[in-house]
């Protein structure tokens, strides 16, 4: 696997322990602190639905780019891997209706770390494979970050991931966001 790819998996790694380790991620998880945001059972599945399908898309889309990269003469001029985080914007981004969750109190908050580990353990087998060209060279088609490479896509859900972490606690101790 690149290093750029385990750096992205390690830093989630370290993200989930810390945040799984949070008091407010140890108490009611079923339960909406505020009536029109996520508890944090819907938060969890939320992000591991982007990952699932994200992982599912990979799977078709990464082998047919590497065929179209065979029949293409350009490689990449440069190995852009920067990732700005699309969610610091002051409005929040309303999730598409396929990443609105829709569980209820269906999962405890061991069941939810398992499925995005394992979907993580998905996603890494398929990118561990990608030559360095292939990682930089094939883009996935979504406008909202720009037609990002792959080593783009694996650190947006990282900060996909971070970033509902922390509107999650901010929430939960403060009751805002």
């Amino acid at each position: 696997m690149l290093p750029e790819f385990e750096d992205v998996f390690n830093e989630l790694e370290a993200l989930r322990n810390e945040y799984f380790k949070a008091p407010e991620f140890n108490g009611i998880i079923h339960q909406r602190r505020l009536p029109e945001k996520w508890s944090i059972e819907e938060v969890l599945y939320h992000c591991y639905l982007l990952l699932k399908y994200t992982r599912q898309i990979s799977e078709f889309y990464i082998p047919a780019g590497k065929i179209a990269m065979k029949f293409s003469c350009s490689r990449p001029k440069f190995y852009n891997g920067v990732m700005n985080n699309i969610y610091a914007g002051p409005e929040p981004m309303p999730a598409p209706k396929i990443l609105v969750p829709k569980v209820s109190n269906e999962y405890s908050k061991g069941e939810l770390r398992l499925i995005l580990e394992r979907e993580t353990d998905k996603l890494k087998r398929i990118v561990s494979r990608l030559s360095k060209e292939e990682a930089y060279w094939i883009t996935y088609p979504d406008p909202v970050p720009d037609y990002p490479n792959v080593i783009q896509t694996v650190k947006l859900l990282k900060i996909h991931e971070e970033h509902h972490y922390r509107v999650l606690l901010q929430r939960e101790r403060n009751g805002e966001i």
